[in-house]
């Protein structure tokens, strides 16, 4: 990573990665901001949202985007990345709907959402912050293992370790195809946040500090970018 910082636990990595977010949109009240989800960068959202509110931070012309999505999901199922965002950063900051660049969990044709989504990122001027969390399985979006991946917005079939994510435990329906923003999107971002926490994650950790740059683990293709961040919480890692 261009730069590793370490937390001594979850809650001060989040502090630190509220923080990035703070400066990112103090500097620019209408910046562009990729969200992950799940337990990663619940909490660096949860201090985001109080401290926007305490410090009477402008956030109403921040535009939020979603990095992924599972397929085949009511948007109001409690699993969806749509409802995690909206519960976690739009409905506590009032962002209005103009402001979230999202995909369609029940998209009747997914290649044409794809589509879809690349047009309207396409036409963002910049972006100025993506946040990400690493896979149980070194995935970084929903960009699997494998020998290739894609630039641009495509679906993915699930590898079933993917499969296992806690936020698809809030659901009874059987998930195995996702849709994700590819790797030429995300290197878009001006700066890059990635948070490594997660105990069943620890069996990757010797990918942050050495040389290795491979498809097979994803999220080591960010060693490439100039502004990645990588905060990383050292009762995980």
């Amino acid at each position: 990573m261009n730069k590793l910082v370490y937390a001594e636990n979850y809650d001060g990595m989040s502090a630190l990665a509220a923080d990035m977010m703070v400066r990112i949109v103090r500097d620019n009240p209408r910046a562009v901001v990729v969200i992950a989800t799940g337990g990663s960068p619940r909490l660096a959202y949860r201090i985001f949202c109080s401290r926007a509110k305490s410090e009477g931070i402008d956030v109403s012309g921040v535009t939020f985007v979603k990095l992924d999505e599972w397929l085949g999901l009511e948007p109001t199922d409690e699993a969806t990345c749509e409802f995690f965002i909206r519960r976690e950063l739009l409905d506590p900051l009032g962002i209005s709907e103009d402001k979230f660049i999202h995909f369609d969990s029940l998209a009747p044709d997914a290649e044409a959402e794809c589509a879809r989504f690349r047009a309207e990122f396409d036409a963002l001027p910049a972006v100025d912050l993506v946040t990400l969390g690493i896979g149980k399985n070194g995935h970084l979006g929903l960009n699997e293992p494998s020998d290739h991946l894609f630039t641009r917005a495509h679906t993915v079939e699930l590898e079933a370790k993917t499969r296992t994510h806690d936020m698809l435990t809030h659901t009874g329906v059987n998930v195995t195809r996702g849709i994700t923003m590819g790797l030429a999107e995300i290197f878009r971002g001006k700066e890059i946040m990635l948070l490594a926490t997660g105990g069943e994650k620890a069996h990757l950790k010797d990918y942050l500090t050495d040389g290795r740059i491979t498809t097979e683990a994803p999220f080591t293709l960010l060693k490439l970018h100039p502004g990645c961040t990588c905060f990383v919480d050292r009762t995980a890692f």
